[in-house]
């Protein structure tokens, strides 16, 4: 029984304990909480005695029942690295299942275990197999090596795979970005053959697999959509707002591609609409603004399901982040709910008005009895936090190892795309940035894959750009002078250079004081330690959170700086471009206005990527071999880039850490007044560009809880109040970058960059796939930059016309041979000026007169009564 078992644990030798722990969870007792945790004490005093089947068994029975013990995974860890030559297929498999089920993404097991995995290719099961693959993908551990083993043992057991299994291989592959055309042809085809056997979850996790590959099989997706629809999924509430969501995502790729009947799309989004429909009072706000962007941009918007979402946002107005807000009004917009874009507005506005009303009474509390607040590290986040932290009146020290400020190498280009946090601090950015008003990615042969920007109808459309002003865009500066700019804010004396924190404890005189102890012998008391010391941060390693160690993406990333005098090209003025062959990436950016900064990133065993980084030599000649072939200017850039110019690095990032983690290992050791910020917290890569604005945003939000939980509990109880809340909204904030960069990483590097249109601008309201499709037969690509009208000129004419159904021709000059990118544009079905139309104005269809077509497609006319409208290219028609 439960209580005998419970009684007899501690005195159970390893084989018993295996035994009880693979019964009760077998038996489905995942209720047995205490028994689980007597037994996770007992495994770890006799780990040392476990078989490599016990141990796997054990690890499997505690993840059957979700039953986490930190420590003891981390013990179970170490014996199985140490057992790996000793386990067998089964072994092997539930040992990876039940780390990646309790996300327990150990970096040093699943590395080691993938070294391990192609000696048990034969010996796994279908279902081993197939969990296993899932595992690893679920982990994070991508290897593109490890997926092609993984890929050739499917193949041989796919006969045996059950529909669970299919489901989850296809999504594991998907996740990897590995899209192997073949497997895909094989495990469709098993698809089909057992489909009535999938349930609602096997048939999101396959249509959102095939989609995310790009491999649109009619038959798999047409049987899809009819098992939907025959399994009853979409009128008993098995599909959830994700769900819905992922299906409506997915089968728009596939109608996109001409994959599917038009008959079959509609029907498949109608039943979709009533499920959503259906449940829509169980939505949250991230559901409404989900399901509301992925019908809108299916195009498919259902009068009945976007007055339900509608009314529903209004229950939800303060609920949306900045990133749902704009998913929700754009949606919204386009399916024409325009009251509901107005009260998402208003309330938007209302927002900000509110938020600086709070801040401006949280200014006035007296904070100048909590004490010091020490950060330790001086770069882009320590030296944000001293900021907003001193705005509300905070006494602040900030630790910095490095000697002076101009000891750190100037560093590389980063963009702010935050500048309300910036704003909120008082530093004015806009004479340091180096403008771009458009955004390319291109393949290796110079081809164009996909476009955006303001060059192109953003919102600030037939306006010209004042760059000296900050209006909202985006800030393109080098890293070392947005910490220059900072700096300079904080007070005289703020900055403790060559300072190097050595550790911390709590304080003899005051328990609620942290003791900091410098390398040089000084210390000092902190109301408050703050670690801003980076994604390798001292003070994170001493607070030993449970689990915790450095991830390795297996990307190298290389980054140079050339200056104009060095090189000078047109297509890296006033505009970003990416370049990407399925493996390796560049992306191109202004460093200032005279100079260009370049990221280059490959994959590369962490090893080797290690020793090439203290090898510029080595490193030098590794990046121009792989671009060698690449359009120009890339060989040329690479080459051009003195030795000094360049350095590079092993991206790494941390898992997600969760808030209730990091304030039990503060207060468990005593220190509750020790917090995280930045990469200290929440590392990432590099590929969203976030890191150094999620830093930004932490420090004003730091700066704001405190002063606010001050105002509340006194300066007493203030900060213990405040630093959970902090934590709370910090991670929950950035853990979305977190998952999102680390994925975008994995897709920027395989053959899923490859894929048109990728990015679509939302404000122009083009058929970015058929203007992708023009520009490669025209010609139009990297090469057009030379062309004396510019590329931007020239993309935005193809633009246009297809916004208008015209036709394009390309003209050759005689003169310029060289020059046969150069774009002719004759527009036979555009609206001519004066003309009487129809233009489409909420809803309804009324008449007007055209006044004149923009570049961008869209129309500017002139309604009855005399009031003039822009409306989109597809919103008149003749009359």
């Amino acid at each position: 029984s439960w209580a005998f078992a419970l009684a007899k644990a501690s005195a159970c030798n390893s084989q018993e304990l295996t035994n009880l722990a693979w019964a009760f969870a077998t038996a489905g007792r995942t209720e047995d909480e205490a028994l689980f945790t007597s037994l996770a004490k007992a495994v770890e005093h006799t780990l040392a005695s476990f078989t490599s089947q016990g141990l796997s068994n054990t690890a499997w029975a505690f993840a059957k029942v979700g039953h986490l013990e930190a420590t003891l995974f981390k013990a179970i860890s170490r014996a199985a690295r140490s057992k790996l030559k000793t386990f067998n297929a089964q072994d092997f498999a539930n040992t990876v299942w039940a780390f990646a089920k309790l996300g327990q993404f150990d970096g040093e097991l699943f590395t080691a275990l993938a070294k391990d995995a192609a000696r048990h290719g034969d010996g796994h099961n279908a279902q081993g197999l197939a969990n296993t693959v899932w595992s690893f993908a679920k982990a994070g551990h991508l290897d593109e090596g490890l997926f092609k083993g993984f890929a050739s043992q499917v193949r041989r057991k796919l006969k045996d795979f059950n529909s669970q299994d299919l489901a989850n291989t296809a999504w594991a592959f998907a996740k990897a970005c590995h899209p192997d055309e073949s497997l895909f042809a094989s495990i469709s085809g098993a698809c089909v053959a057992c489909l009535e056997d999938f349930n609602a979850q096997d048939l999101v996790n396959t249509a959102w697999a095939f989609a995310k590959l790009g491999h649109f099989d009619q038959s798999l997706f047409a049987a899809v959509a009819r098992r939907f629809r025959d399994s009853g999924a979409m009128n008993d509430d098995q599909l959830s707002a994700q769900f819905i969501a992922n299906v409506a995502w997915a089968f728009s790729k596939v109608s996109e591609a001409g994959k599917l009947e038009q008959a079959t799309s509609e029907e498949l989004f109608r039943d979709l609409a009533t499920a959503a429909e259906a449940t829509v009072a169980d939505f949250t706000a991230a559901d409404l603004a989900n399901v509301a962007w992925a019908f809108a941009n299916a195009n498919q918007m259902d009068p009945t399901l976007f007055q339900a979402l509608a009314n529903r946002a209004e229950n939800f107005l303060d609920d949306f982040n900045d990133e749902e807000l704009d998913n929700a009004e754009w949606a919204f917009a386009r399916a024409g709910m325009h009251r509901i874009v107005k009260r998402l507005k208003q309330n938007r506005k209302r927002a900000v008005e509110d938020a600086a009303a709070a801040k401006a009474e949280v200014g006035e509390v007296d904070v100048s009895g909590c004490g010091t607040i020490v950060v330790a590290g001086g770069g882009i986040g320590g030296a944000a936090c001293a900021v907003a932290l001193q705005k509300r009146g905070f006494d602040v020290v900030v630790l910095e190892s490095d000697p002076s400020f101009d000891a750190r190498k100037q560093g590389y280009g980063l963009t702010v795309q935050r500048q309300d946090a910036v704003n909120a601090m008082g530093i004015d950015l806009a004479a340091d940035d180096a403008p771009s008003t458009s955004h390319y990615t291109f393949d290796d042969r110079g081809h164009i894959l996909g476009v955006f920007g303001e060059a192109f109808g953003g919102r600030d459309t037939g306006k010209e750009r004042k760059e000296c002003k900050n209006s909202g865009r985006f800030i393109h500066i080098p890293r070392q002078v947005l910490r220059l700019r900072l700096l300079e804010a904080v007070r005289p004396g703020t900055i403790r250079w060559n300072s190097r924190l050595e550790g911390f404890k709590t304080s003899k005189k005051n328990p609620k004081l942290i003791r900091v102890k410098l390398t040089g012998g000084d210390a000092i008391d902190a109301a408050l330690l703050v670690g801003s010391d980076g994604i390798f941060s001292t003070v994170r390693r001493r607070l030993a959170l449970p689990g915790d160690r450095l991830n390795y993406v297996g990307l190298m990333v290389v980054l140079g700086i050339v200056d104009d005098s060095i090189l000078n090209v047109p297509l890296t003025k006033r505009r970003i471009f990416e370049t990407v062959d399925g493996s390796t990436r560049i992306y191109v950016m202004p460093f200032t206005t005279s100079s260009t900064m370049w990221q280059l990133s490959f994959p590369m065993e962490e090893k080797e990527a290690r020793e090439l980084a203290k090898d510029q030599n080595a490193l030098k000649m590794e990046i121009t071999r792989r671009c060698a072939a690449w359009h120009e200017p890339i060989p040329e850039l690479l080459a051009n880039t003195p030795l000094d110019g360049f350095s590079g690095y092993p991206v790494y990032d941390r898992e997600l850490l969760e808030p209730e983690v990091l304030r039990k290992a503060t207060t468990d050791a005593g220190m509750s007044r020790v917090t995280l910020v930045g990469d200290a917290a929440h590392p990432m890569t590099p590929f969203k560009a976030q890191g150094a604005n999620q830093a930004i945003s932490d420090a004003v939000l730091l700066a704001e809880t405190l002063a606010d939980g001050v105002r509340k509990y006194g300066a007493d109880e203030g900060f213990d109040k405040a630093l959970p809340m902090f934590e709370q909204k910090m991670l929950n904030r950035s853990s979305r970058m977190v998952v999102g960069s680390r994925e975008k990483a994995k897709e920027m590097h395989s053959n899923l960059a490859l894929r048109p249109a990728r990015k679509v601008q939302r404000e122009t309201d083009v058929d970015m796939v058929r203007v992708i499709k023009m520009l490669r037969a025209k010609g139009v690509g990297a090469k057009t930059s030379n062309d004396e009208r510019g590329l931007d000129a020239v993309v935005a004419d193809v633009m246009r016309l297809c916004a208008s159904g015209g036709a394009m021709e390309v003209v050759e000059n005689d003169d310029k041979k060289q020059k046969r990118d150069r774009a002719h544009i004759t527009d036979e079905k555009s609206p001519s000026k004066k003309q009487k139309l129809l233009a489409h104005i909420d809803g309804e269809w009324v008449k007007c007169t055209l006044i004149k077509t923009k570049e961008n497609g869209k129309h500017k006319v002139k309604l009855k009564g005399g009031n003039k409208v822009v409306v989109p290219a597809d919103g008149v028609k003749p009359l």
